[in-house]
């Protein structure tokens, strides 16, 4: 009988796994290598958790799904609901299974709470809304796993510590992600006994928060790389992947020889050498406008003299990440969300130092909001106070961006920076196309985050990187064998959109004509691929309406995402 596991190793990277395999820490993984397929697998554009997911599970563009980052962004309104299960485009491959009849077991997936009905069993991912208990279907898997393994793992306790680095607090994160990753493999085994499904999916977030984190231990060329940090606390890390590695080889004892069985990663990762607030950059180009008030000006004078976002957060870190990281953990989650409440509703709003308050953005022609590389023309029509002609002066605008970002230089080393520049129309495509960016700069194969912070974070456009010593790369990892996989095979150009049409093909279930993603034959021997042609069906209307967060549940994921460092 066809049967599929797909494990996914959030932000895995080749760059960490292929040394560990090669010394004997990871036998699981190597067995996958020595047995089946390996290779690169591209991300999204972006490559960030959200629209990753949405991508993997629809196999299409965010053109296609409306995913672009953890928000939804209202243009008109200025306000920005979380992204759920219900703001996605498109259905879910599981759905597609479930209605061919195959039982579908989906264990942690992001962006899939809250739950839909599934023809099997559904558990809801780390976007949950802290204290909620509806994040399972069927609704009495919750009670039924926690009487078993206490609390389940959805959320990390750990606050993002890596401004204020020491072995105590690396430890305590890994112990944590310790008890994350056995409790949900634990989890896995009950469920399949009980839902014996044809296709399961198990996500480990782990793997991604332990990267950003602690990846400058690994990289002795990092700035933040501490001797002393690699000596305490290295060892560690690959022993949690060798916990990972351990449990993954326990899993996959229950699927016999016929199942196909994939380990992959939804983005790679790599180091964070220095930052970009692309805001700044557009400030210092002209594209951005300053307010003429004199509390305008003022909060801008004091900005070009370092009173900065930058400098305030980073004192703030360093204190409190050093010696709070514990006390939070102690902490109910309601009560930190209570502490954290104005800043996650109002960031800039009121700030008394430079930000977005004192943009004029009547004068304004193009800016950054919070996330990785997007920078949206302030278009007339579209935004609340748009200044720029849909049309020719867009288009000549946007090229000109485009053109300047494609020849930056590190004003320190004189440099050219190296990076991917996409116009919009040139990465996605489809009828949410206007929910996107109009460009997407991203220069992280340089060492380089590129983003919105939170208004103007520092007074430099270009500055040395005190958080996250690494961050998320668009080469994740795909590892495949057993069923009918060629054996010790490498290929090329595989990407996170051709899984779903691939799974839906090994197990026999014909494909949405509008998926972007192509069927993997290639990891498939002869036999296979000739006896099993790849069968389309007419695509399908998606009725689903899209229903945002309460404001309650909305400032609670927002909390939990600055917690893990993706908002500021």
């Amino acid at each position: 009988m066809d049967r599929v596991l797909v494990i996914c190793l959030d932000g895995a990277t080749f760059d960490l796994l292929d040394p560990w395999m090669a010394s004997g820490r990871l036998p699981g993984l190597k067995r996958f290598v020595d047995e089946g397929v390996r290779g690169a697998l591209e991300s999204v554009v972006p490559p960030i958790t959200a629209p990753a997911w949405a991508s993997f599970m629809t196999g299409k563009n965010p053109g296609k799904h409306g995913v672009y980052y953890f928000v939804n962004r209202g243009f008109k309104s200025g306000e920005a609901t979380f992204v759920d299960s219900r703001s996605r485009r498109g259905r879910a491959l599981w759905h597609f299974l479930g209605e061919a009849g195959k039982k579908v077991l989906i264990l942690n997936v992001p962006t899939t709470y809250p739950p839909e009905k599934v023809n099997g069993a559904l558990i809801s991912d780390f976007l949950t809304p802290p204290g909620r208990r509806d994040f399972a279907y069927p609704a009495s898997l919750v009670g039924e796993l926690e009487e078993k393994y206490g609390k389940y793992p959805l959320h990390l306790k750990t606050l993002t510590f890596s401004p204020g680095m020491s072995a105590r607090n690396a430890q305590r994160l890994l112990k944590e992600l310790r008890r994350e990753a056995r409790i949900k493999f634990d989890a896995a085994h009950y469920l399949l006994d009980k839902v014996d499904p044809d296709f399961c999916i198990l996500h480990l977030l782990g793997t991604d928060r332990v990267q950003h984190e602690l990846w400058s231990l690994f990289d002795p060329e990092h700035p933040l790389h501490r001797e002393d940090m690699r000596r305490s606390c290295a060892e560690s890390v690959i022993d949690y992947f060798a916990e990972v590695d351990g449990e993954i080889e326990r899993l996959t004892s229950r699927f016999d020889e016929h199942a196909t069985i994939f380990v992959i990663s939804d983005h790679g990762f790599g180091p964070v050498r220095k930052v970009i607030d692309l805001n700044v950059w557009l400030l210092e180009n002209g594209y951005i406008q300053i307010r003429t008030g004199a509390r305008s000006r003022i909060k801008g004078a004091l900005w070009k003299r370092g009173l900065t976002k930058e400098k305030v957060t980073r004192i703030a870190l360093r204190t409190f990440f050093r010696y709070g990281a514990g006390i939070a953990a102690r902490i109910p989650d309601a009560s930190i969300f209570k502490s954290m409440l104005f800043l996650a509703r109002h960031g800039d709003r009121g700030s008394l130092l430079f930000s977005f308050d004192d943009v004029d953005w009547a004068r304004t022609k193009a800016y950054a909001p919070v996330g990785m590389g997007a920078i949206y023309i302030n278009l007339r029509g579209r935004e609340e106070q748009g200044s720029v002609a849909p049309g020719a002066e867009y288009e000549s605008l946007k090229a000109e961006i485009v053109a300047r970002l494609r020849t930056l230089e590190d004003p320190i080393t004189g440099e050219r920076i190296s990076a991917e520049v996409y116009p919009r129309e040139e990465i996605y495509h489809g009828p949410y196309l206007d929910r996107g960016p109009d460009i997407v700069f991203l220069p992280n194969q340089s060492g380089l985050f590129a983003g919105g912070m939170t208004g103007f974070f520092s007074n430099r456009w270009i500055f040395p990187n005190a958080a996250w010593p690494g961050h998320h790369r668009m080469q994740g990892i795909l590892l495949a064998r057993g069923g009918r996989c060629k054996r010790g095979a490498r290929i090329e150009g595989a990407r996170l959109i051709d899984l779903a049409p691939t799974i839906l093909h090994v197990l026999g279930v014909s494909i949405p004509a509008d998926m972007d993603g192509r069927v993997l034959t290639e990891i498939f021997d002869r036999t296979f691929v000739e006896a099993r042609p790849v069968a389309y069906r007419p695509p399908e209307e998606d009725a689903q309406a899209a229903l945002p967060f309460s404001q309650g549940e909305e400032g609670e994921v927002q909390r939990r995402l600055k917690e893990l460092g993706y908002l500021l």
